[in-house]
């Protein structure tokens, strides 16, 4: 797991995908995660009011629904982000933890591909920027 941040050239090649996170003023700082041999961003993110996420301060912390496949090793800018110290603290202490949440969300969005047609199912395919890398999954 490390800290990382979006490449120009990933923003350029998924620029028409709207549940991708984009921000025109500062870049998302993500955590990388590796699962299954792919390689995942996470982002941190404020107000998150969902339960696919991993919280760390309040309603903030790592948003599972708006994770992206890494999937060419340019696609991560050379820079290193950095996050409030408690809350890398709490990311470095509860690391099995949020491996095995964000399994357990991809395991979640796989079967949901299987059932499209179950209603249920049409929430986190719709919102998930996993929808973008299915191939992948």
């Amino acid at each position: 797991m490390k800290l990382k941040i979006l490449s120009k050239k990933f923003y350029s090649t998924y620029s028409d995908c709207k549940e991708i996170l984009k921000k025109s003023e500062r870049p998302y700082a993500c955590l990388t995660i590796e699962v299954n041999s792919t390689l995942f961003a996470i982002p941190f993110r404020h107000h998150i009011r969902h339960k696919y996420a991993f919280f760390t301060i309040g309603e903030a912390g790592l948003d599972y629904t708006k994770a992206v496949v890494i999937s060419d090793p340019s696609h991560l800018a050379p820079d290193e982000p950095t996050i409030e110290s408690k809350e890398f603290a709490i990311i470095k202490k509860e690391e099995q933890q949020i491996i095995y949440g964000f399994k357990k969300y991809v395991n979640q969005y796989r079967k949901a591909m299987k059932h499209r047609d179950i209603p249920r199912n049409a929430n986190i395919l719709k919102y998930s920027a996993l929808q973008y890398f299915e191939e992948y999954l």
